[in-house]
């Protein structure tokens, strides 16, 4: 039996999520949430998504069964994402793995509403860029985007990365600027105009909508956040990024389904 308690505090935000988990061999991967874990059940499904985020970014992979057996939130302190980090990082620290991954991200819809739920009404306070540099040039503003990370009001960073056609969300700080040598540099700072995200900084997120793929994928692949300014469409195609502002661009639109945004929908 492993916990892993996720414990933050800022100046912006906190954060609670305590979990705890029992791993056995098992002839395939198996997660269950038991009943008596605690909590809620959008907390149940995190932990029941973050125990398979672990499993399937775990190198080497193993068949295991891992049982979340205690959930353990608070009403102010925990967020769209904490349960989920924490069940991650207890499934990892029961098999005596250190991160798999950089980060812990998620893109299941219902918890992208979730976090639309949390934000909507804030100000977008900064917005910082990870950017692939070569011989002091970069390319045109969706070419260059490595990362990009939203900076709410009263909230901690909220990190945005592309994966082929997943886009996904994750609670977590910029990286710092780093040097590749002879294949060029990646530049961490803040957007700047003309790029997409800058024009936005300062304005007051109304509210929003899930993209999905039209096959009828349930991953998020990108999100249209509404402001008081206009829209900002940011997602990810084919391991691209697509940045717009205003509706949808007619060259994605048929790859895509914008889904209503409800308010409270996943509570």
């Amino acid at each position: 039996m492993t916990t892993f308690r996720l414990r933050r505090q800022t100046s912006r935000s906190s954060r609670f999520a305590e979990v705890t988990v029992e791993v056995s061999p098992s002839s395939t991967p198996e997660v269950e949430v038991t009943t008596t874990a605690g909590a809620n059940a959008e907390h149940r499904r995190e932990a029941d998504l973050g125990a398979r985020w672990a499993l399937r970014h775990n190198s080497p992979a193993v068949k295991v069964k891992v049982t979340v057996t205690s959930v353990v939130t608070t009403e102010i302190d925990t967020g769209t994402g904490d349960v989920y980090e924490a069940t991650t990082h207890a499934v990892w620290q029961a098999l005596g793995v250190e991160h798999s991954a950089s980060y812990v991200g998620f893109s299941d819809p219902l918890m992208v509403t979730s976090w639309l739920n949390d934000i909507a009404g804030r100000q977008l306070d900064a917005v910082t860029e990870a950017r692939y540099w070569y011989e002091g040039r970069r390319e045109p503003d969706a070419a260059s985007l490595l990362h990009a990370w939203l900076h709410f009001e009263r909230a901690e960073p909220i990190g945005l990365h592309g994966r082929g056609d997943e886009f996904l969300l994750d609670r977590e700080d910029p990286y710092l600027s780093y040097e590749m040598g002879d294949d060029g540099e990646t530049r961490v700072g803040p957007a700047f105009p003309p790029d997409v995200l800058s024009g936005f900084v300062g304005a007051m997120l109304t509210d929003g909508a899930v993209i999905t793929g039209s096959d009828g994928e349930l991953t998020c692949t990108g999100l249209v956040l509404r402001f008081d300014v206009g829209d900002l469409v940011i997602g990810t195609l084919g391991d691209e990024w697509v940045l717009a502002a205003g509706p949808v661009p007619a060259a994605v639109a048929p790859c895509w389904t914008v889904h209503p945004f409800i308010r409270d929908a996943a509570r």
